[in-house]
């Protein structure tokens, strides 16, 4: 997937600043800014309490670099944050300063300083520098000179879809990559046969289930793609798959989580094991069509999954 690979025009940036630019002239900037790892290993790798999609206001240190963003461009009105996206132990930026005021240095040096100042004053360690109080950030910043609308382009793209790659362990071999808190919701199931006959509709659901393999339920897959609807997805091919231009809005929108089965063969047995985590996983499930004597009338069976299922089709008005 071409906008995954390593393209060193976005992620090799140096730390030392260019000699002889003139970062007080105006400019569009990408920062990079980590935290230490003394820091680091104190929040148990995951410092900023953010989760995949760095999107939920989970922990104190989140809400502080947000506000503290917010501020800075309030005292700075000459610089504007482009993109920005707080990751569990990094922060990306796409930052824009006008010429004729304080340099990029003067802008980065003060955020940091601010968030690190606050931080200690909200949890009572009053130590303004080490040693011996934890420091926060890494003392310098990565940065790169975007210099055409080709590059920030890319670069807009890169942290926009940054948080999505970054792969959860729920435990028990099972590994996700997208949106994590979908697998908290609710969750409909959804299982078909081949050669099923078109649903009159798809019931409402807070998040729903499935490997989307077989014709109609690939049919189904794109419905709710189409509707922007919360899903999370276990394909066979697990998290290294070429994405759909449909799917990758999805992931960048949060509204979708990939799960990796440990069978990814493709071949019967998988398949069979992919719908029976999905029955076992599922609240409730939705059978559109299941063949008689096939696979998922098998399973059923065997699972003793019938109380999950739907008794009542969705209606023409829930398509």
């Amino acid at each position: 997937m071409s906008n995954r690979q390593y393209n060193p025009e976005i992620h090799h940036r140096r730390s030392i600043r260019l000699k002889g630019h003139d970062y007080a002239g105006g400019g569009l900037y990408f920062v990079t800014l980590c935290a230490h790892r003394e820091f680091i290993e104190q929040a148990k790798g995951n410092p900023f309490g953010v989760g995949a999609t760095g999107a939920t206001p989970v922990s104190p240190v989140l809400e502080l670099i947000e506000e503290r963003m917010r501020i800075t461009a309030e005292k700075c009105p000459y610089m504007h944050w482009e993109e920005a996206v707080i990751m569990p132990d990094h922060f990306h930026a796409l930052i824009r300063l006008e010429g004729g005021h304080a340099p990029l240095g003067d802008v980065i040096g003060g955020f940091k300083a601010a968030v690190s100042r606050h931080l200690r004053r909200r949890t009572g360690d009053t130590r303004v520098a080490p040693p011996p109080a934890t420091r926060i950030w890494h003392r310098n910043y990565y940065e790169m000179i975007v210099r055409n609308t080709e590059t920030e382009k890319k670069i807009h793209q890169y942290i926009r879809m940054n948080p999505w790659r970054c792969v959860t362990d729920f435990g028990g071999g099972l590994r996700g990559m997208g949106n994590p808190s979908l697998w908290n919701l609710p969750k409909l199931g959804i299982c078909c046969s081949r050669n099923a006959p078109k649903p009159a509709g798809i019931p409402p659901a807070t998040a729903y289930l499935g490997g989307f393999h077989s014709p109609m339920e690939k049919a189904i897959f794109s419905k709710l793609l189409e509707h922007k609807r919360p899903i999370i997805h276990c394909p066979t091919w697990g998290l290294g798959g070429t994405l759909s231009p449909e799917v990758l809005h999805a992931l960048e929108n949060n509204h979708m989580l990939i799960l990796e089965m440990k069978n990814r063969d493709g071949d019967f047995a998988a398949a069979r094991q992919r719908n029976e985590f999905v029955m076992q996983t599922a609240d409730q499930l939705w059978l559109p069509h299941t063949t008689p004597g096939g696979m998922l009338d098998c399973l059923v069976r065997d699972l003793d999954v019938k109380n999950k299922i739907m008794k009542k089709e969705p209606h023409a008005d829930e398509r």
